[in-house]
């Protein structure tokens, strides 16, 4: 192993072990393998490859979303301290296989998230047919990382992690590189589906791990928009690990199993579901929010601030102005739409990238997903 991944492997454990507790079993795995393996595992945080890669004597190359490239400090870690290769989400990337080919003829491994983006509210996301044939292509052996707790322990939208959550990683050999020939792609996606689902809901209430968080609350107010009890929209706040409504005062808690009490549900995937479901009542009002808009380049992974930025969703359009200009977008035309880190929205439009830092980030996504669904009419 060369002395810069040692020294950033050792710099991952100090961090990472002193803030989570692991449970880690490899099963039929050898963590100690140099050969070129595809490592795969259900995207429960955006802290999973980080972490797993502490517990591999040689950790295989990650595939990252390229939108982390064009941060500064983020850049200089991902080129020079460890190596990964950059990958837009929901996008063919033929760049993307060609350096992966690269890694693996150099004899590393590659690991791979394929639901893409870490979850939202504590369950798996829907993974590419793709992914399958990627596996085929390659012919070298699919392992398996499945983790569970890791989202009750640092969610997407936390502002604080739970100090100590519990992390269950189990590794399994999926896919042997000489069986896959006999394997069709359907049985392959079949299998791979089933082995990467996962809600951190339901297993806690199996498993009653005493996370005790201190602050579990916090960011949730910018994935939840509605509140559950008079079904108004952005009203949700938070403190510490209580969840309110501007209207209703205190609608809920997290108690120290990082479940919710107060409501008719225990957890967000239900709540999701709700709030999806609120989204063409939302629609028949202007939708406001407002943070600070960039634009991209993609070639470059370089970002130009364009300025603080007022927003509007209104009949099928977006609405973007800043102190010098005002951007029209029509929501059918939007593609490449991306959440990426915790509040940046991203996508494509009339050939340029667009990013912006917003405040309400989930409920745009899912306002502009809709429309676009529904082309429009609501």
């Amino acid at each position: 192993m060369q002395i810069k991944d040692s020294f950033f492997k050792l710099i991952l454990m100090v961090f990472y072990h002193s803030k989570f507790k692991f449970q880690v079993n490899y099963g039929d795995f050898n963590p100690k393998r140099t050969d070129p393996y595809f490592l795969i595992g259900n995207h429960a945080s955006l802290h999973d490859g980080l972490y797993t890669a502490t517990f591999l004597k040689r950790y295989p190359y990650p595939v990252i979303n390229a939108f982390m490239f064009i941060h500064k400090s983020m850049k200089f870690v991902l080129k020079r301290l460890i190596y990964s290769i950059p990958k837009r989400k929901g996008q063919s990337d033929i760049s993307t296989i060609m350096e992966m080919m690269k890694v693996v003829k150099k004899g590393r491994g590659i690991m791979l998230f394929p639901e893409g983006n870490s979850s939202y509210f504590g369950k798996e996301s829907q993974i590419p047919y793709a992914t399958v044939k990627l596996f085929k292509k390659f012919k070298i052996d699919v392992v398996i990382c499945k983790t569970n707790g890791a989202y009750l322990s640092a969610p997407r939208w936390g502002d604080k992690s739970t100090h100590k959550g519990l992390m269950q990683l189990n590794f399994k050999v999926l896919f042997k590189a000489e069986e896959l020939e006999n394997y069709s792609l359907d049985e392959m996606y079949d299998i791979l589906t089933k082995e990467m689902a996962f809600n951190d809901f339901d297993w806690n209430k199996q498993r009653k791990y005493l996370y005790k968080p201190k602050y579990r609350a916090l960011g949730l107010e910018n994935y939840i928009y509605v509140c559950p009890k008079c079904l108004s929209h952005q009203t949700i706040s938070t403190n510490k690990n209580d969840i309110q409504c501007n209207r209703c005062g205190k609608i809920a808690h997290f108690n120290q199993y990082s479940l919710i009490e107060g409501l008719d549900f225990d957890n967000l995937v239900d709540w999701d579901l709700l709030q999806k479901r609120q989204l063409p009542n939302i629609l028949k009002e202007e939708v406001h929010s407002q943070g600070l808009m960039y634009l991209v380049d993609t070639m470059k992974y370089k970002s130009y601030k364009l300025g603080h930025v007022k927003t509007k969703i209104d009949k099928g359009s977006l609405f973007a102005k800043t102190d010098k200009e005002t951007y029209h977008f029509n929501i059918l035309d939007i593609s490449g739409l991306t959440l990426t880190k915790k509040n940046e929205v991203s996508f494509d439009y009339d050939q340029k990238t667009y990013l912006f830092v917003l405040k309400d980030p989930m409920l745009y996504v899912d306002l502009i997903h809709y429309i676009k669904e529904n082309k429009g009419n609501g």
